[in-house]
């Protein structure tokens, strides 16, 4: 397979923030944007008054089953948001990125040294956007098979929703119910693309900051006698390639904060309706709990790969023959390692560091929920 071009990785994405109304170009952001999210935000008040008025203890199971829904809808919003007012800083993330790939794609050595983990991502973007389908499919298409079933096994139409839903009227006739079911998967849809595509566009420009870390590593590696005049402008380039990350940041730091913080309730919900809810749900919460783990698990490798690279820089300045440059290079190099101590993280608005540790800690804390969960459940007589 051949390395990805710049265009090919971000097309699904472009092509996503433009349905969004958030179009990659710099202009402003289209009507479109405002309603959708009013479609979502209205979707979320129905969704929370059916809770309201269900809240009971005999109600128990349902209500956890809306509950991991409640969260979908409310963590898309809260990251489209922060990117919606940050896409400026994104296209010019996203430019500075293009130009530098394209520089490394002109030098087959560089280009293979980067080409497995580009390979890699672009397989990674496919899966996690095969199996948030799956889930879009899965939980919209089920009402209308329980549907058929009950039609078939009774002679009588139940009128089924992909979620449950608080609307002020009844939903017990065709006219009433089939609206309130096209709204349901078209607010779904939005919300899943939302949150996918904010995730895609994550992963991948991180990778991108992450390759050219690996550049940096590798020229700075190579560092002898022979090509320490160019230095300098390596130097220049990783401070370069480190503003990058810090506007990387900046841009996801928000988001990363919503996704660590309802991730626990998400997985939660879901693992106890998985191992306690009824034999018909297990499809939904099957694919639904690996969309939400997969999400996580790339949020933390992509979090601890920048920290990876980042410090392997240092690292390459140790094994550079910096023994037998001049004196000014020995400390250029000794600033470089210096610098690299601290190695670049994508935190949850700061609160913590995305890696490899957060997320043992999010399914740490899931696993806490669930067991309160199953010890104060009482399962209807």
């Amino acid at each position: 397979m051949d390395i990805p071009t710049f265009e090919e990785l971000f097309k699904q994405i472009k092509l996503n923030l433009w349905f969004f109304g958030i179009p990659f170009n710099g202009r402003k952001i289209e009507l479109r944007f405002y309603f959708m999210v009013v479609v979502v935000i209205i979707m979320l008040i129905g969704e929370i008054s059916f809770f309201v008025s269900r809240y009971a203890p005999e109600n128990f199971m349902e209500l956890t089953q809306l509950a991991s829904c409640i969260c979908v809808g409310a963590l898309s919003l809260l990251k489209i948001l922060p990117i919606a007012h940050k896409k400026q800083k994104i296209f010019e993330l996203t430019e500075s990125l293009d130009g530098l790939y394209n520089t490394i794609l002109e030098n087959p050595k560089k280009k293979a040294i980067i080409r497995r983990q580009m390979i890699l991502v672009k397989i990674l973007m496919k899966y996690l956007f095969i199996v948030n389908i799956a889930l879009f499919v899965i939980y919209n298409i089920s009402p209308l098979i329980f549907m058929t079933y009950n039609y078939i096994a009774t002679n009588e139409v139940e009128f089924i929703l992909p979620f449950a839903l608080g609307v002020p009227f009844s939903i017990e006739s065709m006219a009433t119910w089939f609206p309130v079911y096209a709204y349901s998967v078209f607010s779904s849809f939005v919300s899943v693309s939302y949150f996918v595509t904010v995730d895609a566009l994550y992963c991948i420009l991180t990778t991108h900051i992450c390759s050219n870390l690996s550049m940096v590593s590798e020229e700075l590696q190579n560092v002898d006698t022979s090509n320490e005049d160019e230095l300098k402008e390596l130097v220049k380039n990783h401070q370069y390639i480190l503003k990058l990350s810090e506007n990387l940041e900046e841009i996801f730091s928000l988001p990363n904060l919503f996704n660590v913080m309802m991730s626990s309730l998400e997985i939660c919900a879901v693992g106890f309706n998985l191992t306690m809810g009824p034999v018909s749900e297990i499809p939904r919460s099957v694919v639904f709990l690996s969309s939400v783990l997969l999400q996580i698990l790339m949020l933390s490798v992509f979090g601890e790969k920048l920290i990876e690279e980042s410090t392997k820089v240092g690292d390459a300045a140790y094994n550079s023959k910096w023994y037998e440059v001049d004196q000014k290079t020995k400390k250029t190099i000794l600033i470089i390692m210096t610098r690299s101590s601290k190695p670049q993280q994508l935190t949850a608005y700061k609160f913590s560091v995305i890696s490899y540790g957060s997320f043992t800690k999010i399914i740490s804390t899931s696993w806490s929920y669930f067991t309160i969960l199953k010890t104060v459940y009482k399962p209807p007589e």
